[in-house]
């Protein structure tokens, strides 16, 4: 008699090397998360110990720092860099999307952000700057005028501002809606998405109508959640099988 022995075939001992998509969703949420960063990191070196809505005080500190322009070059190339993972992470997201007209939202609103962006951060990074050196070396016969100057300059930052966070929160809202549509990441990444464009479209109508006053709850609630939609999205992405 004979024996025959049948032996099971060896398990792998590494994971299967990642698809595409999920390659395309590694990249997507590590770029949104690379950007938060870098404007938190970048931020740290933006004037901010005068009341915002306090425009003396706040136009002589801003007079009188060196590194405003190319702290707002880096807030624009960081808040590029957070758009540019929100239209990857929508492609990314459409393969599996029931909703492709939501993806095609998304992706225009993202646009739109990009475009109101780079307005926000021309007036407040030179346009202002510039209007607040020349109230600081104008005759005292032309300070009234040049604070008037100023202070215009100011309202149109404060728009744009508003807008730039209408804009964001939209494109985050729709990214939320996009995300339980799809079954590419969890869907309960998506409600961090959804939370923090709500609040960052509150904190946008609140600009509007009263400047920067000082951290509101929607402007934290809005700021917090991003960072936590960044996070917790690279780690399902990297974790994905």
């Amino acid at each position: 008699m004979t024996t025959s022995i049948v032996t099971s075939p060896a398990r792998p001992t590494t994971d299967p090397a990642p698809d595409r998509a999920t390659k395309d969703l590694r990249r997507a949420t590590t770029l949104i998360l690379a950007g938060v960063i870098a404007e938190f990191v970048v931020t740290l070196f933006h004037p901010s110990h005068a009341a915002p809505n306090d425009h003396h005080a706040a136009f002589a500190e801003y007079a009188e720092s060196h590194a405003w322009i190319p702290v707002h070059l880096g807030q624009f190339a960081a808040g590029l860099l957070i758009i540019l993972g929100f239209v990857a992470l929508l492609r990314a997201l459409e393969p599996t999307s029931r909703s492709p007209l939501t993806i095609r939202a998304g992706q225009a609103a993202a646009v739109l952000a990009a475009a109101v962006t780079a307005v926000l951060q021309a007036v407040d990074g030179i346009a202002l700057k510039h209007a607040v050196d020349s109230l600081a070396t104008v005759p005292a016969a032309l300070q009234a005028a040049a604070f008037h100057d100023a202070e215009t300059v100011r309202w149109v930052e404060w728009s744009m501002a508003a807008y730039y966070r209408m804009t964001i929160g939209l494109t985050l809202v729709i990214i939320g809606v996009a995300i339980v549509t799809a079954r590419s990441l969890p869907r309960w990444t998506g409600v961090f998405a959804a939370v923090a464009g709500l609040a960052f479209v509150v904190d946008g109508v609140q600009v509007g109508y009263s400047g920067f006053a000082g951290s509101t709850v929607a402007n934290l609630v809005s700021l917090a959640g991003l960072v936590a939609f960044g996070v917790v999205t690279t780690v399902a992405s990297w974790r994905r099988r």
